[in-house]
């Protein structure tokens, strides 16, 4: 924002009148400013001079309108308890945090003469605290910059656009996102509530054991291999993934059947979900070493429905809802579940008494898995490398049987044979959902879950995974405000819109 030294403003204000149920007001201004250079800023130093005198004509039609409204709140009220009357005692400040800056107006106190209490009619009225109220745009606002800025980027840009560079500290715009996401949840939770209260036993039944509390935290058991997540590892990890492309086998990389420019549209008559979950250092305080947000991303038809909770219930809750509203209870559409090797999805999955279901096993967590199991083995660096291309061009063509075979005779020489074994059991508890992928590729099918992927770095691990420690509410509403913002830019809505217009979901 260009700088407005020498603005000066004259604003005149009458009184707000009313007429039955209109407001009316009269507001006249006067303002000077210096000429510009005539030159390529010219227009942009008159906008920044519109755009300052603006926000003072906003600030005091803003003040007037609601001192206006606050008198008419008392002239309704004056009959008091028991039509016992009133008597006014003076008039108390308040503050006031809008999108064009702070204003501070005055609201009127009375005295019940039934009883001799003293309120301010409009405290409980417009349910406002008694010193200040951040008002639902600037919360809006907040989230809006919020869902792809970091806290002080967006701190700078609503103070300097509102014209008022201490309206909101970084704390107070942590704590918005935070309480605007849980509304959000629970919003959410209520509305897939309410969908499955219309379901009938039939369909409740296809959709297994649901919670009813959604924020139950039960047990978790992460079978993830430890990784080591250094620098090292992670530079070793980019590099053999770089190896595999240029000397692999074909499915070194999933692959889409569409151009690179195009989106990958799901088949008419199938809904896919792609759940997953992402883990955040936690505060000491929690006694817990992670925080663990469940994401799910659920497409169909040309939409995508994100979807974030704090336990596995939550999750469910709104997957089930989802299921019933696009017709897959009721054969309409069929389900197909991509997703990583994590337990608990399979749990849900075998859970399910929905007849037109299947799942995969994503190709990339697979690769991975395989990956890390082996680096865990050990044993001479170039003939695991070559052990691991074999081993994935197998599974590449869906030969699981010849896969764990390789695995067997590999327990001869690695330096650590858990960590097979325990890569043997991991392919064959999943044999069921390792398919050809070779061949669903080549027919043009799903092999991997890179979309929930995408949603959780861009809500959660891009925000919070390089920033230190968190706690578990605050994870949870920023991977949901995130999805809102992503939303209200699709569909030029505002978070407080969202809520009201339902589940969260945009074009893809």
């Amino acid at each position: 924002m260009r700088t407005t030294d020498g603005l000066q403003t004259t604003i005149t204000c009458r009184p707000v009148n009313r007429i039955d149920q209109t407001f009316s007001v009269e507001l006249t201004l006067e303002m000077s400013l210096p000429m510009p250079l005539q030159d390529e800023h010219l227009p942009d130093q008159i906008e920044a001079f519109v755009h300052s005198a603006g926000l003072e004509v906003q600030r005091r039609l803003f003040c007037a309108l609601i001192e206006k409204a606050d008198q008419e709140l008392v002239l309704q009220r004056r009959h008091g308890k028991a039509e016992a009357g009133i008597q006014q005692r003076g008039k108390r400040s308040f503050t006031f945090k809008t999108i064009f800056g702070e204003v501070t107006v005055k609201r009127s106190r009375i005295l019940h003469k039934k009883d001799g209490t003293i309120e301010v009619p409009s405290t409980q009225a417009w349910n406002t605290s008694h010193q200040l109220m951040i008002t639902g745009h600037l919360r809006d606002a907040v989230c809006d910059q919020m869902s792809d800025q970091s806290t002080r980027q967006s701190q700078t840009d609503i103070c300097q656009y509102a014209g008022d560079p201490a309206l909101l500290g970084a704390s107070t715009i942590i704590d918005i996102v935070h309480q605007e996401g849980e509304r959000l949840i629970a919003a959410q939770h209520e509305r897939a509530r309410a969908t499955l209260a219309n379901a009938t036993e039939a369909q409740l039944a296809q959709l297994g054991e649901t919670s009813a509390d959604p924020d139950a935290m039960t047990g978790l058991i992460d079978d993830d291999p430890p990784w080591d997540d250094s620098e090292e590892a992670q530079s070793e990890w980019e590099q053999i993934q770089a190896e595999w492309i240029a000397t692999g086998f074909a499915g070194c990389e999933p692959a889409f059947p569409v151009a690179k420019d195009e989106s990958r549209a799901v088949d008419e008559g199938f809904v896919i979900v792609e759940p997953d979950e992402v883990k955040t250092k936690a505060q000491p305080s929690s006694g817990r070493k992670e925080v663990w947000t469940f994401t799910a991303v659920v497409l169909v038809a040309g939409l995508q429905y994100s979807l974030a909770a704090a336990t596995t219930e939550g999750l469910w809750l709104q997957v089930s809802a989802l299921l019933l509203e696009l017709g897959v209870l009721d054969s309409k559409r069929r389900l197909l579940v991509l997703r990583d090797g994590a337990r608990w999805i399979r749990t849900w999955f075998e859970g399910l008494g929905i007849s037109s279901r299947a799942m995969v096993l994503c190709w990339w967590h697979l690769r991975k898995r395989c990956y890390e199991s082996m680096s865990l083995a050990g044993g001479p660096k170039e003939r695991r490398r070559a052990f691991e291309k074999e081993l994935l061009g197998q599974l590449w063509r869906g030969e699981v049987e010849t896969a764990i075979g390789l695995l067997r005779n590999a327990l001869e020489w690695v330096r650590n044979r858990a960590a097979v074994e325990e890569l043997i059991g991991y392919l064959e508890r999943r044999r069921a959902y390792l398919p050809d992928y070779e061949q669903r590729q080549r027919a043009g099918l799903w092999i991997a879950s890179t979309r929930v992927e995408k949603y959780n770095d861009w809500a959660v691990s891009e925000r919070c995974k390089a920033t230190g420690i968190w706690k578990s509410t605050r994870v949870r509403s920023y991977a949901c405000k995130s999805t809102v913002g992503e939303h209200i830019q699709d569909c030029q809505l505002s978070s407080t819109e969202v809520l009201q217009h339902g589940r969260l979901r945009r074009p893809h």
